[in-house]
């Protein structure tokens, strides 16, 4: 009797540990599997597989430290969801995304029209990392139907090795196919990365301590800062060792001229390489609107102590190396 009860206490144990083991690590290989995984302290996703239209991968709430793999190429049909919805969002407490095999397909040709966010067909954005610290590595994403990678609410993360490629068939209609939009966050770094596509390579609308280091930008509107609306508030900035080529601006701050509260303070970019940049090699600017710069700047948001140091390299025949319209 004594050896029996030895031996169910020990098999009880063995199926718990096992049921554990099996909970700490979960694997996805498709669409329908990802929610089951939320609760992992270790998660692979693994490609390839379709996202159907309409649906998105909502990886928030993870546990603290998950570590989250990404291998494969995961691609999502075309739907009609609009611009306030994500592709896919991450968010939690130290984690750490491993996505150096790992490539997300948004089919953006599928919904360009060279309208962007501003109408036409509805367009999703993709990827949002929200309110997430941690790390995200070596991610691959193709062809996003606008605004690729949305940093929100995040306080401690570093972006590191991440391909943005949006210069699919019909590239020219891809509009406001941002690389990186940061918004409302603190101590974020982006290294590393290679930006293609037709907007700003970096879109910093609010966020302290942030640091935009060694990436190379192509064909978009080059290094920005803004739009600084009311209440939005940049402050210490560093750019550097990065490359901007063939864009219509390189680096750019720009500012609605009703932008009360807000403010851009403390910014410095270090040892920029241009290459045939259309437009400016450097633009500061305090009349900004979405339908275009009036020409009538305001001091609403004041742009203060600004650095630029080597900044160097070629600009188009037409090109400005230096514009600054402030008020």
């Amino acid at each position: 009797m004594r050896i029996s009860a030895i031996a169910a206490a020990i098999l009880a144990t063995a199926v718990t540990a096992t049921s554990i083991e099996k909970r700490s690590g979960c694997t996805a290989t498709s669409y329908s599997e990802i929610a089951g995984t939320k609760s992992c302290s270790s998660i692979v996703i693994q490609g390839p597989f379709t996202v159907p239209a309409n649906q998105m991968i909502d990886l928030t709430g993870l546990k603290t430290g998950c570590a989250v793999k990404i291998v494969g190429t995961i691609t999502f049909a075309k739907g009609n969801l609009d611009v306030n919805n994500f592709l896919v969002t991450i968010g939690g407490t130290n984690i750490n995304v491993d996505a150096t095999k790992g490539i997300f397909n948004g089919n953006g040709p599928l919904y360009w029209d060279g309208k962007g966010g501003n109408g036409g067909v509805n367009k999703p954005r993709f990827l949002r990392l929200f309110k997430m610290s941690g790390s995200l590595t070596g991610l691959t994403i193709l062809n996003g139907p606008v605004m690729t990678v949305s940093i929100l609410g995040c306080n401690g993360l570093t972006v590191s090795g991440v391909t943005i490629d949006n210069r699919g068939p019909k590239y020219a209609l891809g509009h406001n196919t941002d690389g990186f939009g940061i918004s409302s966050s603190n101590d974020v770094t982006i290294t590393g990365a290679k930006v293609y596509n037709s907007d700003d390579c970096l879109a910093l609308n609010s966020g302290t301590n942030i640091k935009f280091t060694n990436n190379y930008c192509w064909g978009g509107h080059g290094i920005s800062i803004g739009s600084i609306k009311a209440g939005a508030i940049v402050d210490g900035v560093t750019v550097s060792g990065s490359t901007v080529v063939n864009s219509a601006n390189a680096i750019r701050i720009k500012a609605y001229p009703n932008a009360t509260g807000g403010k851009v303070n403390n910014v410095t970019y270090s040892d920029i390489t241009l290459s045939s940049i259309q437009n400016y090699g450097v633009v500061i600017e305090q009349d900004y609107t979405n339908a275009g710069p009036t020409g009538k700047p305001g001091a609403a948001a004041p742009i203060t102590n600004v650095n630029l140091n080597n900044i160097h390299g070629t600009m188009a025949k037409k090109g400005l190396s230096v514009y600054v319209l402030c008020a």
